[in-house]
């Protein structure tokens, strides 16, 4: 079964390289969709985002007791400068300069508690992310293991969470982990931000760090992938879909959205798929995740030239 982990992302059991679903382990003797991971990115930021919050925590904690000690030593200089000069105000050079201290100590703290915020809003972001995309692969596990998942493929327009390939197709799906109300109108996307209390506060383009629309970074991948798997004999659709896993999303305006398919739920995703079949054979499916998996490969060396 699935294992919950402190980063908020599932754990599932790994099998000659793919990890297999097993939250509903055989379903009436079928077993479940079968996941390959060529690329964890969203796991490798998670831990590089956790480290470096352990860092800044760390700095933060030393600077903390730093200036506890700076207004130590300042209490200490006003204490022992001599009583006329208390009574006249009149500071110490030990005194203006354990002021001084307390002053950078002050700073410090306030950049260390700054960088802290900043640092654990990025670990929240990224384990959202993870955890958006094992929930996606955990809804999907209902699918038999006729159908494959490769996780984090990448081309030369950037990366995709997941290439799912099976008897009905090939989908390139994009999750997002946002709790929004999402407006999906041609290829410009825009969305409303939830606040924990349900109230609306900020409206955003939907893009990603490139400045790309939702369905523009999905569409670009699938797009170059389909001509890759066009000039190698196999001439399919790639489909595209984007996944808005989060409990409290909303899809409040959809008018043709640039992509297959944009949801909340998953099985509403399995009845696109299945209404867009493109009927293909077990040796087509193995041939195309094969290609999938090369081409990943060759674009994941030359990006680490």
């Amino acid at each position: 079964m699935f294992e919950l982990l402190e980063s908020g992302a599932f754990a599932a059991p790994v099998v000659g390289g793919s990890v297999m679903l097993d939250a509903v382990a055989v379903r009436r003797g079928l077993v479940t969709m079968r996941i390959m991971v060529l690329s964890d990115h969203i796991g490798e930021q998670l831990r590089l985002s956790e480290q470096q919050l352990d860092e800044t925590a760390a700095n933060q904690a030393a600077w903390h007791s730093y200036y506890a000690q700076a207004q130590t030593e300042w209490e200490t200089a006003k204490r022992a400068k001599p009583f006329w000069k208390r009574i006249l105000a009149v500071p110490t050079e030990a005194e203006e300069a354990a002021q001084h201290h307390v002053g950078q100590a002050a700073q410090q703290v306030a950049w260390a508690d700054y960088s802290t915020q900043q640092a654990y809003g990025r670990m929240r972001q990224h384990g959202a992310g993870a955890y958006g995309e094992d929930l996606l692969a955990w809804s999907l596990s209902a699918l038999s293991d006729a159908w494959v998942m490769l996780r984090g493929y990448r081309n030369r327009r950037g990366e995709t969470d997941s290439v799912l390939i099976g008897p009905d197709g090939v989908w390139a799906i994009e999750v997002k982990r946002r709790r929004v109300l999402l407006h999906a109108v041609g290829d410009q996307w825009w969305f409303q931000n939830i606040s924990a209390r349900g109230n609306l506060y900020e409206s955003e383009w939907a893009v990603d760090g490139g400045g790309r629309s939702w369905p523009q970074q999905v569409g670009q991948i699938a797009h170059e992938l389909e001509a890759w798997l066009t000039r190698q004999g196999h001439q399919i659709a790639v489909h595209t879909a984007v996944m808005l896993m989060h409990e409290h999303a909303q899809l409040v305006e959809v008018a043709n959205p640039a992509v297959d398919f944009v949801g909340t739920h998953p099985h509403l995703l399995l009845n696109t798929i299945r209404h867009l079949s493109s009927h293909l054979t077990p040796g087509d499916c193995a041939e195309i995740a094969r290609l999938v998996e090369r081409d990943h490969r060759f674009h994941a060396n030359r990006r680490r030239r």
